[in-house]
């Protein structure tokens, strides 16, 4: 089941997180699969000295199977909710900070060009907005 729990875990970032290639939900499900594999060998060479019997497989498919319809839908779904609304605003707020910094870059490099065709032309500039040089 705690297998199922970390599978959900990727669901829910995949919910959160677009992804912008199938590929990098492959890449995902692969590494994944390379866990449980790992540790699903792991246990059963610990537990029965390496012999796969039926029942383990069995009960693997039967938990995961109970965990994904018990509570693995609900987990995903409200969790992924809960998350999306608590990062929504901190998301509109990187967007206006983005913005801002934007528009401060382009006011910028808009100065620094009106200095380089002034200097072009034998002129002092300033970088200021008045346009007057400051002395310290």
């Amino acid at each position: 089941m705690m297998l199922a729990l970390e599978y959900d875990c990727i669901r829910i970032f995949r919910r959160i997180v677009k992804h912008r290639h199938v590929y990098t939900m492959a890449v995902e499900d692969i590494i994944f699969w390379f866990h449980v594999s790992i540790v699903v060998f792991c246990s059963v060479y610990e537990m029965n000295n390496g012999i796969v019997r039926g029942f383990i497989v069995v009960s693997q498919v039967l938990g995961a199977v109970l965990y994904r319809y018990a509570f693995g839908r609900f987990f995903v779904k409200y969790i992924s909710k809960f998350l999306l609304f608590v990062l929504k605003p901190l998301k509109k707020l990187s967007r206006f900070i983005k913005i801002k910094i934007q528009g401060a870059v382009r006011r910028l490099r808009s100065r620094l060009a009106a200095c380089a065709r002034s200097k072009k032309r034998g002129k002092k500039c300033s970088l200021n907005p008045d346009g007057k040089n400051s002395s310290v």
